[in-house]
């Protein structure tokens, strides 16, 4: 029988989530490494800028968020575990892409291809959660006014749902082509241990997104990768950053379709929403979060 420290580790701190101390252990060694070579003589509190940000209202609007998808995951596990690889394997067995190799396809060249589709699916996804009906939900997240990494997480219910169940049918579908393509024999087990491999991967590549902490990759890296600089443009007051860098991981779909913002300097920065529509959201109590959102999407 599990204690209640384990439901605890798997309810806050195990693999895959902001918060592991799986992804800390590297996201520490990063944050040290671009201090260094990019603090310009900066100590490391000023560096982190994070005066303010623990003791934020914000942040504890993020920590109820966080603590109710916590409770949701079970739906996002279920559905990128279990779901995606089903509709996989059938999509793969009625596949009409005859096998390009007869020896198949490599766990990790699978993995890199899942991952390139993963990431593609969460362009378009983010995309269209800001110019659709959706944005009354998404706008839940955009309202921090501080960024932590629980910012992750701070995301309206309804939300979560729609969006785990979107990854899952993309994911599903585009690993179901290539694996009748390139993998036909691969199994359920290990097109799901795939499927987790690239949710882990970005997990971990994502952490530093969430955070006061500047850090830009310079002109050429951010046509290829999202910067933690560029995420924070993304969550920009700034007219000028509106709908712009919605990437993930890969800069390369914003800079495809035209939404990509390069960090040229660094910029001061005011995150939240603005306007009477968003007043709701911007006191940062968790009922209007939860019950405004879904009355703006049924209006």
């Amino acid at each position: 029988m599990e204690s209640a420290s384990d439901y605890l580790w798997q309810f806050c701190c195990a693999p895959g989530f902001a918060l592991s101390p799986l992804f800390w252990l590297p996201v520490a060694v990063l944050v040290l490494l671009f201090w260094v070579t990019l603090g310009r003589g900066q100590g490391l509190r000023q560096f982190l800028n994070i005066d303010g940000v623990l003791t934020h209202k914000s942040t504890r609007t993020d920590l109820w968020l966080f603590l109710i998808s916590r409770v949701m995951m079970v739906f996002g596990i279920v559905t990128y575990f279990t779901f995606a690889p089903a509709v996989a394997r059938f999509v793969a067995d009625i596949s009409p892409l005859p096998p390009l190799f007869a020896e198949g396809l490599s766990p990790l060249g699978l993995t890199l291809a899942v991952f390139v589709i993963f990431d593609f699916s969460q362009y378009w996804s983010h995309r269209i959660f800001h110019r659709s009906a959706l944005w009354s939900l998404h706008a839940v997240h955009h309202s921090a006014e501080v960024l932590t990494p629980l910012t992750t997480y701070r995301v309206h219910p309804l939300a979560g749902v729609i969006s785990a169940a979107f990854h899952s049918l993309v994911l599903g579908v585009g690993m179901g082509l290539i694996v009748g393509s390139l993998a036909p024999d691969m199994g359920f087990v290990e097109i799901a241990g795939t499927n987790a491999i690239v949710v882990l991967l970005n997990a971990t590549v994502v952490n530093l997104h969430h955070s006061q902490i500047h850090i830009s990759f310079g002109p050429i890296i951010e046509r290829i990768l999202i910067s933690p600089a560029q995420h924070q443009i993304h969550h920009s007051r700034d007219p000028r950053h509106f709908n712009r860098n919605y990437g993930n991981v890969l800069a390369v779909w914003d800079w495809m379709f035209g939404t990509l913002y390069l960090v040229r300097e660094k910029e001061e920065l005011r995150f939240g929403l603005e306007g009477e529509a968003f007043a709701p959201l911007m006191t940062q109590r968790l009922w209007p979060m939860l019950i405004d959102p879904v009355r703006r999407l049924l209006s």
